[in-house]
């Protein structure tokens, strides 16, 4: 394993202090090739899901939570950050099978592998990569910028234009036509006054309507909902009323 690898798995483990994450995720902001292996380094755990199934059907769970000693405490598994510990898990299934809550703790984390998270958690993941350095330079060609957002259009079924996606307060900056699960996932991109990015997301998933739903994660405020056919997010470092505010502009237009 590479230094960087032992990094990215650090990382996807949560074992990173603060100094080395903030670090790391600079790097993966503008680093493409250190991006595919992180998302690489995520998706080793997928394959084990289907022999841990197996390994849980043949497993005698009656006799093992017998065998556990009445004081043993119960092992929580490890903080999720888009999956789960890599070093810790071949103890973490030995423990979790003796656990008095064996079957429900597999269940769980073997969720994790289904590549079923919510499309807003993942948008929110990744804009932990962007910085105020990522959109520092202004993109001052609207022609550009309209014919980007035609593209995503297209793909998405929205009606972008530079002036339907303009807000007060901050600078488009791009758009980007990106894939969730299969599904197209557009990206509009603005930076406020300070320089640090907000994004508007259009996914063309098919779902139902569904009311406004405003969260914080972290740093970050989130401000969703669905209509048409298709989910809408708008996320930033900002107040959660500012972001708010923001969908619900975007909102009476879409």
């Amino acid at each position: 394993m590479s230094d960087d690898d032992a990094e990215l798995v650090a990382l996807i483990d949560n074992e990173l202090d603060e100094s080395r994450r903030t670090a790391l995720l600079a790097r993966l902001a503008t680093d493409e090739r250190l991006r595919q292996r992180y998302e690489e380094l995520r998706q080793t755990g997928a394959p084990l899901a289907a022999s841990f199934d197996a390994l849980l059907e043949q497993a005698p769970v009656a006799r093992l939570r017998a065998a556990l000693p009445a004081d043993k405490p119960v092992t929580q598994p490890p903080r999720r950050f888009a999956g789960i510990a890599l070093r810790q898990l071949a103890a973490g299934i030995v423990i979790g099978l003796l656990a008095a809550g064996a079957i429900a703790w597999a269940a769980s984390i073997f969720g994790l592998f289904s590549g079923k998270e919510d499309w807003r958690s993942a948008v929110a993941e990744y804009m932990e990569f962007y910085t105020n350095e990522t959109f520092a330079l202004p993109n001052p060609d609207r022609d550009f910028q309209a014919k980007k957002l035609s593209v995503v259009a297209e793909r998405v079924g929205a009606n972008l234009t530079p002036e339907s996606v303009a807000l007060p307060g901050l600078r488009f900056e791009s758009a980007y036509l990106l894939s969730y699960d299969g599904t197209p996932l557009g990206e509009i991109v603005y930076v406020d006054a300070h320089g640090s990015p907000v994004l508007f997301c259009i996914i063309a998933n098919g779902g139902a309507d569904t009311p406004n739903h405003s969260e914080r994660r972290g740093d970050l405020a989130l401000s969703s909902w669905s209509h048409g056919g298709r989910g809408y997010l708008m996320v930033g470092r900002a107040p959660e009323q500012q972001v708010a505010e923001l969908a619900q502009t975007l909102k009476a237009r879409f």
